[in-house]
């Protein structure tokens, strides 16, 4: 069964509602809807400058089904402010980082990695209501390992995930994780984080001049143009190697 964008506007809309039920103290946040998904967002101030969000992605799955992922994140000024320094440009209101909710709660009770609900196209808002409702329920279990959901148990969550950042689906090292553990007091872990990522960065390099070696020596048939230049795609690397030279300098005082 195929759905229109009216019928993924009408779930997108059950959902937030929903879920507005379940987080009455939340403020929601529309991302948008298509023919075949939607997402939100639900955030939660934890003090001045300081967010915690749960992001809800609904898609088409199946011929007859659907299914829903929560993903949590957080920001935190203070992280922001180192960032945006290092980068040389403001990145207040970015995520520091974002998990898969799902993976995180598994992996915190030594459990395999689980699969994302699968809803029937004519569930009843009830079911869908009880599957978002243990969407929350992990959120709040996940806090609860650390204290609860507040500013100063923020640190202990950001660092588990960032260590564990793989298996919560965290994605790869970034500026933002390298400033976070350092501002939360873990330096070694900054530096390890550092290395990690200039690593990723010099060999990002090295594998794209090849294939861009490949791409630019060829000719470009008539009438099409290629999205980017050779030189600007060496100072998309340039710059993050140069982000990672200021990051270690500012970590270690100047000292290499």
């Amino acid at each position: 069964m195929k759905l229109g964008r009216r019928a993924w506007r009408a779930k997108l809309d059950l959902a937030m509602k929903l879920w507005a039920e379940l987080r009455p103290n939340d403020s929601q946040r529309y991302v948008g809807c298509s023919r075949n998904d939607f997402s939100f967002g639900s955030i939660r101030p934890l003090a001045t400058n300081a967010n915690f969000g749960e992001w809800v992605d609904g898609w088409h799955d199946g011929d007859n089904s659907w299914s829903f992922r929560v993903r949590g994140s957080f920001s935190d000024g203070r992280v922001m402010a180192m960032e945006s320094d290092v980068v040389g440009y403001d990145v207040s209101g970015v995520h520091v980082l974002d998990f898969d909710v799902l993976e995180a709660c598994s992996l915190m009770d030594g459990q395999p990695a689980s699969d994302p609900p699968l809803v029937s196209i004519d569930a009843s808002d009830a079911e869908v209501a009880s599957h978002l409702a243990d969407c929350c329920l992990r959120t709040d279990r996940i806090w609860a390992f650390f204290g609860g959901a507040s500013i100063d148990n923020l640190p202990k969550l950001a660092i588990w995930m960032i260590q564990n950042r793989h298996a919560v689906v965290a994605f790869d090292v970034s500026v933002a994780m390298v400033c976070a553990a350092y501002v939360y007091g873990e330096t070694e872990l900054s530096l390890d984080l550092l290395t990690e990522y200039e690593m990723k960065w010099k060999s990002h390099i090295q594998a794209e001049r090849r294939e861009l070696s490949d791409l630019f020596d060829q000719q470009v048939p008539e009438g099409m143009q290629l999205l980017f230049s050779r030189e600007q795609a060496e100072a998309i690397g340039a710059r993050a190697i140069a982000h990672a030279v200021r990051l270690r300098s500012m970590i270690t005082g100047g000292d290499a």
